[in-house]
């Protein structure tokens, strides 16, 4: 009886290791790149943006896109005025932004940000406003935590595909001290982040006229910097 058992057990550690081993291979080598480059192409991922140079031997480097049917400046008013308790993420808004709806319209009243500006993340972060091209490019970053080795950057870009068809792209560029939290980050980042870039897809083309043409959105204005 004890001979039976002991096979058993022993079938039982082995079908355990092997069942392990494949979700750890299957995390490697189809889940990671799925999860750091979701929708992005190669050229995409090569390509430099804002603030690249700022996070030197990033743990974490995701680069994201999505085709948006809709132009530049029709998608640019809807991620300026994103942020905690502002217009939301788009996301999870139990998760990001105290269960507080996303807007579902542009805020006249998140328009006007500019270089120097601070964009709530959380209760606790804040992410800067370093670079700002109107209808291209943003950067935001964030300053050193507990978590991270220097500060980690989150850039936006618009690159026009034709006379109805954007990509939004968007790069996060981290390096954790914490094994634990970079496994976090790997694994679960992607479920807040793809919602929010489709959140701001659905948007973006919703404001489409029924014809099929779409409704252009007046660029807001960007304060100049103080002293300029």
């Amino acid at each position: 009886m004890r001979a039976k058992t002991k096979r058993i057990v022993i079938r039982f550690l082995a079908l355990t290791g092997l069942l392990g081993a494949a979700l750890v291979g299957f995390w490697i080598t189809v889940y990671m790149p799925w999860a750091l480059n979701w929708g992005a192409t190669d050229q995409e991922i090569d390509r430099r943006m804002p603030g690249d140079e700022i996070v030197q031997r990033p743990t974490f480097n995701a680069t994201r896109a999505v085709t948006i049917r809709a132009l530049p400046e029709e998608i640019w008013p809807w991620i300026i005025q994103i942020g905690y308790r502002k217009a939301g993420f788009y996301s999870w808004d139990r998760l990001d932004n105290d269960g507080i709806p996303s807007a579902e319209r542009i805020r006249s009243e998140y328009q006007n940000i500019r270089v120097g500006d601070t964009i709530p993340l959380s209760k606790e972060t804040g992410a800067r406003v370093v670079e700002l091209d109107p209808n291209r490019s943003l950067l935001l970053v964030v300053d050193t935590n507990h978590d991270t080795h220097g500060p980690w950057t989150w850039a936006w870009g618009l690159y026009p595909q034709d006379d109805q068809h954007t990509r939004l792209v968007t790069r996060l560029r981290v390096r954790l001290d914490s094994s634990r939290s970079n496994l976090f980050l790997r694994t679960f980042e992607i479920v807040m982040m793809r919602k929010h870039m489709l959140g701001i897809k659905r948007r973006a083309e919703k404001a489409m006229r029924p014809d099929g043409g779409l409704a252009r959105v007046r660029r807001p204005p960007v304060l100049p910097l103080q002293g300029d």
